[in-house]
């Protein structure tokens, strides 16, 4: 009887340890974006951010670097702005859903993991051990993630060569293998923060 319940408690530890859990203990919580976001807008997307698209069957996550805080057609109106290369497999998703979440997390080695692992090579978000949520609009994020912004796709760009008037655009895509950037204009529809 012993054994068995040393057996039995051995196991239970074994499995707590192994386990990621998402901190419930400091929730989410909803923030106004216009009122209370104070980050620098020119200096947000210079620390890795995670962007996730897709829906409660199937959803995709990657580290981005490039993009753009602001409003579109008109002041109430709060926009994120995201660029994604054609030859990431986020970028079917986006292509596919209506929406997208960006997020922020604690931990540095979330965003370099899904900065160089892709979602058609294994499950990105198992090997971390998180948990997706979802948002009342079914939009998929990760739980442990300190920030999450939710966003609509108001508008897209597919960019071209022809759209480039900087010199400096033709000289990084000139080697660049995995396309051209896709601009997704997202109207924010809800924001959360620990």
């Amino acid at each position: 009887m012993r054994n068995s319940l040393f057996l039995l408690l051995l196991v239970a530890a074994m499995t707590m340890v192994g386990c990621k859990k998402a901190d419930t203990n400091n929730e989410l919580k909803p923030f106004d974006v216009q009122q209370e976001f104070t980050d620098n807008a020119f200096t947000f997307f210079t620390g890795a951010k995670v962007i996730m698209s897709g829906d409660s069957t199937n959803a995709n996550a990657m580290t981005i670097g490039w993009g753009a805080l602001g409003n579109y057609t008109g002041y109430d109106c709060p926009i994120v702005t995201v660029f994604v290369a054609p030859a990431r497999y986020t970028y079917e998703y986006l292509e596919q859903y209506p929406r997208f979440t960006l997020m922020e997390f604690d931990d540095p080695e979330i965003p370099r993991y899904l900065g160089t692992h892709s979602g058609r090579d294994g499950d990105k978000t198992e090997a971390l051990g998180l948990h997706i949520a979802y948002t009342e609009n079914g939009t998929p994020y990760y739980a442990e993630a300190k920030t999450v912004i939710e966003c609509e796709i108001m508008t897209v760009f597919h960019q071209t060569a022809d759209d480039f008037r900087a010199q400096h655009m033709h000289d990084f895509y000139e080697n660049f293998s995995a396309g051209i950037h896709t601009a997704y204009f997202g109207k924010v529809i809800g924001a959360w923060k620990r």
